[in-house]
């Protein structure tokens, strides 16, 4: 064999063992996975589709929220098509759906990524939840389990900072981000 070729050909084989996708078709956000590489980057396999990576919900897209199934495994995007749901069917086999949208289950606040809160559903689950940006007038124009504070947005009711997902702190019985000094 000549050299050009034989150094062709370890070049190829280098290529593919460090890029560990020269069998595997790279799948786009939403589609299902199973490792990290088998996403397009810098999309990564959380709860077993291709989505975005997040620590909250301000690294995810407008509405969406930041999913987390293990914290040791960092976070995903919730996808569009998972923001409105009415049963469990109708969300991805990791997820569940509780206030009317796709998200984890969880036992306490810590189960859930920074900003969200584990909460109690109609029926006794408990899933993460965080609090939304809409706009309100009344408590009946928020989903539960928010209340319309007084810069009408929907947000959790607090007695202590302890009762607020991180970072959020309790002010007039409202969990709100803290201000931050310019």
């Amino acid at each position: 064999m000549n050299r050009a070729l034989l150094i062709q050909v370890f070049v190829g084989v280098l290529w593919c063992g460090l890029a560990l996708s020269c069998d595997r078709a790279q799948l786009r956000i939403g589609e299902t996975c199973e490792l990290n590489s088998d996403c397009d980057e810098p999309l990564a396999c959380r709860l077993d589709r291709c989505r975005t990576e997040c620590i909250d919900s301000r690294d995810c897209g407008a509405g969406l929220s930041c999913l987390s199934a293990d914290q040791n495994d960092g976070g995903g995007c919730q996808l569009p098509d998972e923001r409105n749901c009415a049963l469990d069917s109708d969300c991805g086999e990791s997820l569940v759906c509780r206030f009317n949208t796709c998200t984890t289950e969880c036992a306490e606040d810590r189960d859930c990524v920074d900003g969200a809160q584990c909460d109690t559903t109609d029926d006794g689950g408990r899933a993460c939840v965080e609090p939304t940006q809409e706009l309100c007038i009344y408590n009946s124009d928020c989903p539960e389990p928010f209340v319309c504070g007084a810069d009408q947005q929907c947000d959790f009711e607090c007695v202590e900072d302890r009762d607020c997902p991180r970072p959020r702190i309790c002010e007039n019985m409202l969990c709100e981000l803290p201000d931050v000094a310019p």
